[in-house]
C-alpha cells in the first residue's frame, strides 16, 4: 500500500543537531552493546600480546624490545611486526598492572573511536544529503555481530588500530587534495605507516586512498601521487623489515589451511571462492560464529563446484555494478568497490588465511555491506529523504546535520539494531573466557581438527594448572581431553602434534605407557622434527633398562632439537654406562657450550672423574658445579667429606655453609 501523510508510518521523525551529538550517539552506542565485555577475563591467544606476557610486562623499558622483534617469536618461529598493539599493552601494564577489565574498556573505546572516524571520513565523501543514510549505516557497523571477535578478544586490538589509523591516514589525505598543504600529506603518511606498524589489514587502503581522492575530489593526478607514495612506504618498510628481523613469514599448518600444501590450481582457486562466499553468508546472517574454521569445516572445493560458481557469479556481479553504477551513482558504486578491494586481502588468493575463514578480516570490510544496507532501506522505504524532495519546515543550521527518517524505515532500522545487538551481546558472553568461548562454540566445530585440538589442549591446560585437582576430576577432565584429542585424529589422521599430546596425556595423566609408546611411535614417524616424541620414547626405554633403545630415541631428538640439553644430559649419561666415553664427554663438550653458566656439565664431568678414581678432577670440577648453582645435596657432601679426609677444615665449613640453601 502506498504511503500517505496520514499514514503513521510516513510520518517525518527529524533530528537536527550538531556533529558532536551524533558521534556522542555513536560512542555511547558502542559502549552499550559491548559494555558487558568489560568483566571478561583474558582469553584466546592474548597471551601474545597480554596476560602475563613476559615482554609486556617490562612495561615502558620493553619499548625498545618490542619495537627491534618480531610479533610472535618462539620455537624458532618468527611471525609478523605488530609492535603498536603489544606498545599499547607494555603502557597499559605501567599504569594499571595485569587488568584485563581495564583492557577491555580500552578496546571498546578504541572502537567506538573507530566507528566515529569512519562517520567523519564518510562525510566528508559524501554530500550532507547522505547523511541519514551513513548515520544508520554506521549504527549497524558498530552492531554487527560480525565485530565481536575484535572487540571482546583483546589480541583484536590490532585490526582496531588499523581501523584507526588508516581512517585518520584517509582523512588527512582528503584534506591534503582539497588545501595542497603538505603537511596534511606528512600526516596522511605518518598515520598510514602507524597502520602498517599494527597489522597489514590497512594495506588495500593503497588503492582505497587513491580511489577516494580521484571519485570524489576529481584530482585523479593527487590520487596517483598519492597511490605511488604509499606503494614505496610500504615496499621499502618490508624490505627493512626483512632485513632486521629474523623472518617474516607465518607458516602453516595443514590443520590451519591445506592451500600451501595442495598443487591442484582448481582446488586452491575453487576454496579462495568458497571462503568469499562464507563471508557473504557471515555478513548477510551473522548467526553462527566460531573461534576457528581451519581443514574440513571449511571443505575444499573445486574451481567448477556449485558453491565456487555461485560464489564468482557474486563477486563479478558487484564489480559489473561497480562498474554500472560508476556514473549512475558514485556513492554505491564506492561502497561496492570498497568491499571488493578491502576483502581481497582475506580471499585466499592473494596469500593463505589461517582457518581459510576468519571473523576478523571483515571489520573493514563489512562497512560497505552496513552502510548499503542503511542505502537500500533510506531508498525503498524513504525515497523523499534520499532524493532530496522532502523539504523541512524549519530551516536547518549551516552546523548541524539533519537525520530525517519516516517511521517506517526507523521501525526497521531500530528492529535491525536491535537483532545486532542483541547477537552481539550474547556473543561477548562467549567471550568471558578460553574456555567459555570453545565450549559455546565445539557443538557445531566438530568436523574441524584445529578447533578439537585447541579444545584438548585449553582442558588439559586448566586441569594441569588447578591447585585443587582431585584424582576424581583429574580422571574427568583428562577423559575429556582424550575425546577432542580423538576427534581431531578423526578429521584429521596425521595430526602430529595432536597425537604427540594424546601420547603425553596418557604417559603423564594416565601413567599408561602401553598406550602412550604407539602414539610416539606415530607421531615422530609422521614428523621427525617432534623432539619430545622421540624424547618420551628414549625415556620409557630407559626406565626399561633397555639403554640401547633408549639412546637410539634419543639421537634422534637431539636430531630433531639440537640444543635440547636435557637430552644431552641423558645421552651422556647413557654413554657412558655402555662404555663409550669419547661420546660421553663429547655431549659434556656440547653442553657447556650450549650453556657454559649450567652446573649440568661440571656436575657430568665430576661424575665422570669420580668414577675414574680421578679425586682431583672430580674435586676441581665438583667445585664449579656448586658454583654455578648445583642443588643437589650429593656434591656438596662429597666436597665436605673430600675436605675431612684432607683436614681441610676451613673448606669444609666453606662449603658446608652452603648447603642448608640447597633443596632438601
Amino acid at each position: 500500500m502506498k504511503a500517505t501523510q496520514n499514514n503513521f508510518f510516513a510520518t517525518e521523525f527529524l533530528v537536527e543537531r550538531g556533529p558532536r551529538f551524533f558521534y556522542l550517539v555513536i560512542a555511547v552506542f558502542c559502549f552499550l552493546i559491548y559494555a558487558n565485555t568489560i568483566p571478561n577475563d583474558y582469553g584466546m591467544d592474548d597471551h601474545l600480546v597480554t596476560n602475563h606476557n613476559p615482554v609486556i610486562e617490562k612495561g615502558i623499558s620493553g619499548l625498545y624490545e618490542i619495537f627491534t622483534t618480531n610479533y610472535i617469536s618462539e620455537n624458532g618461529m618468527y611471525v609478523d611486526y605488530r609492535p603498536l598493539v603489544k606498545a599499547s599493552y607494555a603502557i597499559e601494564y605501567s599504569l594499571f598492572g595485569w587488568n584485563p577489565h581495564i583492557s577491555h574498556f580500552i578496546n571498546i573505546l578504541f572502537y567506538a573511536l573507530g566507528c566515529c572516524l569512519i562517520l567523519k571520513l564518510l562525510l566528508e565523501l559524501f554530500d550532507r544529503k547522505y547523511f541519514s543514510v551513513l548515520f544508520i549505516g554506521v549504527l549497524i557497523y558498530a552492531a554487527h555481530p560480525m565485530h565481536t571477535e575484535v572487540v571482546a578478544s583483546l589480541k583484536g586490538r590490532d585490526e582496531i588500530l588499523v581501523l584507526i589509523f588508516i581512517f585518520l591516514s584517509a582523512l588527512f589525505f582528503l584534506k591534503y587534495a582539497e588545501s595542497e598543504n603538505k603537511k596534511y600529506f606528512a600526516v596522511g603518511v605518518l598515520f598510514f605507516f602507524f597502520s602498517l606498524l599494527s597489522k597489514i589489514s590497512g594495506i588495500p587502503f593503497i588503492v582505497l586512498i587513491p580511489l577516494m581522492i580521484s571519485l570524489q575530489k576529481k584530482e585523479v593526478k593527487k590520487a596517483g601521487y598519492i597511490f605511488f607514495a604509499l606503494a614505496v612506504i610500504t615496499v621499502v618498510y618490508y624490505l627493512i623489515l626483512l632485513k632486521s628481523l629474523p623472518g617474516l613469514a607465518r607458516p602453516y599448518e595443514y590443520v590451519e589451511t591445506p592451500l600451501p600444501y595442495i598443487n591442484s590450481y582448481s582446488i586452491k582457486l575453487g576454496t579462495a571462492l568458497y571462503s568469499l562466499l562464507y563471508y557473504v553468508k557471515l555478513l548477510i546472517a551473522p548467526v553462527q560464529f566460531s573461534f576457528y574454521y581451519g581443514v574440513n569445516f571449511i571443505e575444499l572445493k573445486p574451481f567448477f563446484s556449485l558453491l565456487s560458481m555461485a560464489s564468482l557469479a557474486i563477486h563479478i556481479s558487484l564489480l559489473c555494478a561497480a562498474v554500472y553504477f560508476f556514473r549512475k551513482n558514485i556513492f554505491v558504486s564506492f561502497f561496492l568497490l570498497f568491499y571488493l578491494i578491502q576483502i581481497s586481502l582475506a580471499s585466499n588468493i592473494i596469500q593463505p588465511l589461517p582457518g581459510i575463514v576468519g571473523e576478523r578480516v571483515l571489520l573493514i570490510a563489512s562497512l560497505s555491506f552496513c552502510v548499503l544496507l542503511a542505502f537500500v532501506l533510506d531508498k525503498y522505504f524513504n525515497k523523499e529523504i534520499l532524493t532530496g524532495r522532502h523539504k523541512s519546515k524549519k530551516k536547518t543550521e549551516a552546523n548541524n546535520f539533519s537525520f530525517r527518517s519516516n517511521y517506517l524505515q526507523l521501525t526497521l532500522a531500530v528492529g535491525l539494531l536491535v537483532f545486532y545487538s542483541y547477537e552481539t551481546i550474547a556473543r561477548n558472553s562467549d567471550w568471558k573466557n578460553t574456555i567459555t568461548l570453545f565450549e559455546a562454540d565445539m557443538p557445531h566445530l566438530e568436523k574441524s581438527a584445529k578447533a578439537n585440538y585447541m579444545m584438548a589442549k585449553e582442558i588439559r591446560r586448566l586441569y594441569r594448572t588447578d591447585k585443587d585437582l582431585t584424582p576424581e576430576k583429574l580422571q574427568t577432565e583428562s577423559s575429556k581431553a582424550i575425546h577432542y584429542y580423538n576427534q581431531a585424529i578423526k578429521e584429521y589422521p596425521d595430526y602430529a602434534a595432536a597425537i604427540e599430546e594424546l601420547g603425553m596425556l596418557y604417559a603423564i595423566e594416565q601413567k599408561n605407557n602401553s598406550m602412550a609408546i604407539p602414539l610416539f611411535q606415530k607421531a615422530f614417524t609422521i614428523d621427525s622434527t617432534l623432539w619430545r616424541s622421540a624424547n618420551n620414547l628414549a625415556m620409557a626405554f630407559q626406565m626399561s633398562k633397555d639403554t640401547s633403545e633408549a639412546i637410539m630415541w634419543y639421537e634422534k631428538a637431539l636430531k630433531a632439537k639440537k640444543d635440547n640439553q636435557k637430552v644431552l644430559v641423558e645421552l651422556a649419561k647413557l654413554y657412558y654406562l655402555k662404555g663409550e666415553k669419547a661420546k660421553a664427554l663429547a655431549c659434556n663438550d656440547a653442553l657447556m657450550k650450549l650453556n657454559p653458566d649450567s652446573f649440568l656439565p661440571y656436575y657430568n664431568y665430576a661424575v665422570y672423574y669420580m668414577l675414574e678414581r680421578d679425586t682431583a678432577s672430580a674435586v676441581k670440577y665438583f667445585e664449579e658445579d656448586i658454583r654455578h648453582g648445583e642443588k643437589e645435596r650429593f656434591p656438596y657432601l662429597f666436597l665436605i667429606k673430600h675436605y675431612l679426609n684432607q683436614h681441610d677444615t676451613a673448606n669444609a665449613i666453606r662449603v658446608r655453609n652452603f648447603l642448608p640453601r640447597v633443596t632438601q
